[in-house]
C-alpha cells in the first residue's frame, strides 16, 4: 500500500493537510447559484428562495420612460451592466460547455433561471438597434448610503450608449453574454435562443460600427468600472462567440482583423501576448481559448497554450493560491479562479491522455480546493458552506445594518454562496465587513469560480460531503416564533406612567429591525418615546419601530428595550394600561413577518394571512426546493447496479411514495441515494420496496440527518457528530453499539490505536487511519 510514503508526505506538509477540505463541488455549485438569487433586482418571483430579499427598484428606467427592471446588482445597489455582462458571459459559456456538471449536481433548472433573469434584463436594456442602457443608479449617491436594495430612498437614474455616445466594450460584451446564453438554451428552448442570438448580432454590429469606450459616454461608471483595456478585447471576444454560435466566416474574419494586426509591444491596443488573467475588463485570454476550441487551428492553440502555461506556472501564496502582486491584493480568490477558467476552457478540448491536460486539470483543482478550505487559514471562502466560512462579508442587504462599521460584527443574514474576496499574499485573512479587499463580494467574483465547479464535476472529481447539519447550513432550519414580551411599568406622576417593554427572539429568529402595532385603551395616549420611533398613529393603535443598529434581535434571547410615557385621564384609577394587542413585525413592517404577541407574556403566534404558515414557505417540508422532474446524483462515482429477487413480495414498505414516486414492481436497483434504492420503470423513477431485500423495512432505518444507516459496512471514513461509512457510492451512518467491543486492528501492523476523538485522514484496505503525536494510529472498528 506504499503506506510509509503517504505518511511521509502528510507529515512533512504540515498540519494544514491533516484534515481534508471539502471537494463537494456540487454542493458549492448549488450555493453559488443561491448567491446570484440573492442579487436579483426587480420584482422577485413567487419561488424566491432568499427569504430576506424583497422587491427592489421596481420602477427602474422611469426617468427615461423605459422598463429596466430585473438583472442583478452586487454588494452595492447600482446595476453596472459592464461587469454584470462579463459575469453572465462566463456563466453562460460554462453552462453551455459543462452542462453535464450542472445536471449531475441537480442544478440545471436553477442555472437556466439564473441566466434567463439576466438575459431578460439585457433584452429590456436593448431598446433600439443602436441604443443600449448600461447602468441603473448613480455610483456617488449609492456609495453614500448603506441600505438594502428594497430600502433605497434615493434616485437611481439610468444611463445609455447610442450612436452619438458609443460604448463598443459594453455593447460587444453584452452581445457575447447573450450569444453564449443562446448556446446554453439552444437545445431546450430554441425560440428563446433565437431571440438572444438576434440581439447579440445587433449589439455586435453596434459595437463595431460606432466605436469608443463606454465610460466616456456613461461617465459615472469611470470611478467604479473604468474600461482600462479598451475595447479591442471585447470586439474579438464578441466575434469569437458569434463564430462559435453560427459558424459564419464573417465573424472569424473580424477576429483575425484584430488578431493579425502587428501592434507594437507597448501599444495599449495590442491584443496578443497577454500576461494576465481574464477579468470583467480584460477578455483577451478567453478569446484565445475560445478560438482554439472552436477552430482547432494552430495559431489559436499556440497562443492559448502559451497563456495557459503562464497561468499554471504563475507565483502563488505559500499555501498555493495563484497570486499577482498588482491584482490579487483586491479579491485574490476572484483572480485565482479567473486564471484557472481559461486553462479549463483549453483543457476541455484536449485529449484525455494528454499529460499537459492532466497538468491543467490539477492546476484548476488546486485553486478550487484552496478556495474550499484546503488552505493554511482553514477557511472555506464560500459563505454558508462550512462553519469556517466568512460571516461578515461586505454586503448591504445581508449585513442588516446601516453601515459597514455598524450593527453586529456578523451579518444578520447569511449570503449563501457568495465567494469572499480572499486572503493576502501570505494566506492571511480577516473576516470583517469593512475589510473591502478581502471580504467584498460581487457578481464577477463567483462567475469563473462557479463554472470551474461544473468543470470539475464533469471531470469525475466530485466527492460528496455528508449532509450538512450544523447551524446555518443550507437549507436553513425553519425558526419557530419564540418571541418573549416583558412589560414593565413605573409611575412618574399621578397621571403619567412609564412603559418599559422588552422584546427578544429565540431559536435563531433574527430580526435586523422590528416594529410593533400596539393597541391600547382609547383613554390612554402615548406622550414621549426613547429607543424606538413612533412612525404612525391610527386611533388607539400606535406603530413603534426600532432604528437599525439599535434594536437588532439576535435569535438567542438577548432582550432589546424601549421606553415611552403615556397619559391616563384623571389619574386613570382602575384603568387597564396593558396593551390589548401587540403585533410584532420581524425585519420591519413593510416586508417583515408578522406575529401576534400575547401581552401577558405567554408567547407569540403567527398572525393574519400568515397564521399557521411556515416562513419561508418553501421550507415548510424542512428541505430546500429541488428539481423533482428527474432523480440526479450529486456524486461522480459510477452508479452501481444490483439485482435482488426478480419481484417484490406482497408485504412491503415503499419509501418513495412519500416523495411522489411510485413503488417499483421489479427489484432491479440502478441508483441509490439517502432516501433509498431506486429503479426505473415506465419512463420514470420508482422506489425499490423493502420486500426486495427479504425484510419489512421500517422508517427508522434512516438517521435524523436524512442519510440511511449502513446495512453492512463498519468502516468509518469520516467522523463528526456521527460515524460515516459509504455504501452504494453514497454516505451512510454507522450505528453506534455501546455494548459491542471495538477492534484495535492496527497493533498487528505496528501502529497504536487512536483515541476516540481522532479524525479519519486516510482509509485503505486495512481500515481508517488517524494521526496522533506525529504518527499514524488506527481508528477502532466497533
Amino acid at each position: 500500500m506504499k503506506f510509509s510514503k503517504i505518511l511521509t508526505a502528510l507529515l512533512t506538509c504540515g498540519p494544514a493537510l491533516i484534515k481534508a477540505a471539502s471537494q463537494d463541488y456540487a454542493r458549492h455549485l448549488e450555493l453559488s447559484i443561491l448567491f446570484y438569487e440573492a442579487q436579483r433586482s426587480g420584482k422577485l418571483p413567487a419561488n424566491n428562495r432568499i427569504f430576506w430579499r424583497h422587491d427592489s427598484m421596481v420602477d427602474a428606467g422611469k426617468d427615461n420612460k423605459v422598463d429596466l427592471t430585473g438583472g442583478y446588482d452586487a454588494g452595492d445597489n447600482v446595476k453596472f451592466n459592464f461587469p454584470q455582462a462579463s459575469a453572465l458571459t462566463l456563466l453562460a459559456w460554462g453552462a453551455y460547455k459543462w452542462k453535464d456538471g450542472y445536471k449531475e449536481a441537480g442544478q440545471w433548472d436553477y442555472m437556466k433561471d439564473l441566466l434567463k433573469w439576466g438575459m431578460d434584463y439585457f433584452i429590456r436594456c436593448h431598446t433600439d438597434k443602436y441604443v443600449l442602457y448600461g447602468q441603473v443608479g448613480n455610483g456617488s449617491l449609492d456609495h453614500g448610503a448603506w441600505v438594502a436594495p428594497e430600502d433605497i430612498d434615493y434616485e437611481y437614474p439610468s444611463y445609455k450608449i447610442t450612436a452619438s455616445a458609443p460604448g463598443s466594450d459594453l455593447a460587444a460584451e453584452t452581445s457575447a453574454s447573450m450569444v453564449a446564453a443562446s448556446l446554453a438554451f439552444r437545445d431546450e428552448d430554441p425560440t428563446y435562443a433565437d431571440t438572444l442570438l438576434k440581439h447579440g448580432r445587433e449589439l455586435y454590429e453596434f459595437a463595431e460600427k460606432y466605436q469608443g469606450t463606454y465610460d466616456k459616454s456613461i461617465t459615472d461608471a469611470k470611478g467604479y468600472y473604468r474600461s482600462y483595456s479598451g475595447f479591442n478585447d471585447e470586439l474579438v471576444w464578441g466575434a469569437a462567440m458569434l463564430y462559435a454560435a453560427t459558424g459564419e466566416q464573417t465573424y472569424k474574419d473580424k477576429v483575425d482583423k484584430i488578431w493579425n494586426t502587428p501592434y507594437g509591444e507597448l501599444d495599449p491596443d495590442r491584443f496578443l501576448g497577454s500576461t494576465g488573467p481574464i477579468s470583467w475588463d480584460d477578455k483577451k485570454a478567453a478569446a484565445y481559448a475560445l478560438m482554439a476550441i472552436t477552430t482547432g487551428e494552430s495559431k489559436y492553440i499556440e497562443e492559448s497554450t502559451r497563456h495557459s502555461d503562464l497561468m499554471v506556472n504563475y507565483p502563488t501564496t505559500p499555501g498555493g493560491l495563484w497570486y499577482d502582486t498588482n491584482l490579487s491584493m483586491w479579491a485574490s480568490n476572484r483572480y485565482a479562479a479567473n486564471a484557472a477558467f481559461t486553462v479549463a476552457m483549453l483543457a476541455t478540448s484536449m485529449d484525455a491522455n494528454d499529460s499537459k491536460r492532466k497538468e491543467y486539470v490539477a492546476f484548476v483543482k488546486k485553486q478550487i480546493d484552496y478556495i474550499l478550505g484546503d488552505n493554511p487559514a482553514k477557511v472555506d471562502y464560500v459563505v454558508g458552506a462550512d462553519p469556517s466560512s466568512p460571516k461578515a462579508v461586505h454586503h448591504r442587504g445581508a449585513s442588516g445594518s446601516k453601515g459597514a462599521d455598524k450593527g453586529p460584527d456578523e451579518n444578520v443574514f447569511i449570503l449563501y454562496g457568495a465567494l469572499a474576496g480572499g486572503p493576502g499574499a501570505k494566506d492571511n485573512y480577516k473576516d470583517a465587513r469593512n475589510n473591502y479587499e478581502m471580504n467584498e463580494v460581487a457578481l464577477d467574483y463567483n462567475a469563473a469560480f462557479q463554472g470551474l465547479l461544473a468543470f470539475l464535476i464533469t471531470e469525475g472529481l466530485n466527492v460528496p460531503d455528508p449532509k450538512q447539519t450544523w447551524d446555518g447550513a443550507w437549507p436553513p432550519r425553519q425558526p419557530k416564533p419564540e418571541i418573549t414580551w416583558d412589560w414593565k411599568l413605573s409611575a412618574d406622576e399621578a397621571s403619567y406612567m412609564a412603559g418599559q417593554p422588552e422584546i427578544s427572539t429565540g431559536d435563531g429568529l433574527k430580526c435586523a429591525s422590528w416594529c410593533f402595532d400596539l393597541e391600547v385603551d382609547s383613554n390612554i395616549s402615548v406622550q414621549n418615546m426613547w429607543g424606538g420611533k413612533l412612525v404612525e398613529t391610527k386611533g388607539s393603535t400606535y406603530t413603534v419601530c426600532s432604528e437599525y443598529d439599535n434594536g437588532y434581535l439576535d435569535g438567542k434571547g438577548t432582550p432589546q428595550h424601549w421606553n415611552f410615557n403615556f397619559k391616563k385621564p384623571n389619574g386613570g384609577n382602575g384603568l387597564d394600561i396593558l396593551p390589548k394587542t401587540a403585533i410584532f413585525y420581524c425585519n420591519g413592517k413593510k416586508n417583515g413577518e408578522a406575529y401576534l404577541v400575547n401581552t401577558d407574556g405567554s408567547g407569540a403566534q403567527t398572525y393574519g394571512w400568515e397564521a399557521g404558515a411556515c416562513r419561508p414557505s418553501f421550507l415548510c417540508d424542512g428541505s430546500a426546493p429541488v428539481n423533482t422532474s428527474t432523480k440526479t446524483a450529486t456524486k461522480t462515482k459510477t452508479t452501481t447496479t444490483k439485482s435482488s429477487s426478480s419481484t417484490q413480495t406482497s408485504s412491503s414498505y415503499c419509501f418513495s411514495e412519500k416523495l411522489g414516486y411510485k413503488c417499483c414492481k421489479a427489484c432491479d436497483t440502478i441508483y441509490t441515494d439517502e432516501s433509498g434504492d431506486w429503479g426505473f420503470e415506465n419512463n420514470d423513477w420508482c422506489g425499490i420496496p423493502s420486500s426486495c431485500n427479504g425484510q419489512q423495512q421500517v422508517e427508522n432505518d434512516v438517521h435524523e440527518s436524512g442519510y440511511p444507516y449502513c446495512k453492512t459496512t463498519t468502516d468509518v471514513v469520516y467522523t463528526d457528530s456521527v460515524k460515516w461509512g459509504i455504501e452504494n457510492n453514497d454516505w451512510c451512518v454507522i450505528k453506534s453499539n455501546s455494548g459491542a467491543s471495538c477492534e484495535c486492528w492496527s497493533t498487528s501492523q505496528g501502529y497504536n490505536c487512536c483515541s476516540s476523538t481522532s479524525e479519519v485522514v486516510y482509509t485503505d484496505e486495512s481500515g481508517s487511519w488517524g494521526i496522533e503525536n506525529g504518527d499514524w494510529c488506527g481508528i477502532k472498528k466497533c
